[in-house]
């Protein structure tokens, strides 16, 4: 019978000689600009925000300003950006609190209630609305929390550590 040929630990038989044996599963990559996640590459792009006609983007909402509705309290007249409650008064006659001596008369000044809308917001000058902005992706791209993300299914490609094949 013929001798039984042998390798030391870590070596195999092959041909006439012992050969080292390494041997380390594939480490998947993934294409530039993509990320692997769960064994699939995944290419991520910012989303695209647009807001609906007539709205300006501010940070991350879509805002509508509209002009304020002045209105007066019973009794009182808009003049210009005030309402006024004209009042008879002698010449000598001294006017009330919170009123002016004009043309022979007291003029009372109250200061104008601005009225905004349903929905809108006062914001000292103007009515404003909020409404969030629309999230749209490219095609071939889905939206993914905050992210739009596209799903590559090519196979991995395995790559071995230097010095193995």
């Amino acid at each position: 019978t013929m001798p039984e040929k042998s390798c030391p630990p870590g070596f195999v038989f092959s041909g006439k000689q012992c050969v080292q044996s390494d041997t380390a599963p594939p480490n998947p990559e993934c294409p530039p600009g993509t990320i692997l996640e769960n064994g699939t590459c995944k290419l991520i792009q910012q989303i695209d925000t647009v807001c609906p006609s007539g709205f300006v983007e501010e940070g991350n909402r879509c805002v509508q300003y509209l002009p304020a509705n002045k209105i007066c309290p019973p009794g009182f007249n808009l003049t210009g950006q005030q309402c006024m409650a004209p009042e008879s008064a002698e010449l000598e006659s001294t006017c009330p609190p919170n009123s002016i001596f004009e043309n022979g008369k007291c003029k009372v000044i109250k200061n104008i209630d601005m009225v905004c809308p349903p929905g809108y917001t006062d914001s000292g000058d103007d009515c404003v609305l909020y409404v969030a902005p629309a999230k749209e992706c490219p095609p071939n791209f889905i939206l993914q929390g905050l992210q739009c993300i596209q799903t590559s299914s090519a196979p991995t490609q395995p790559v071995c550590p230097p010095g193995t094949v």
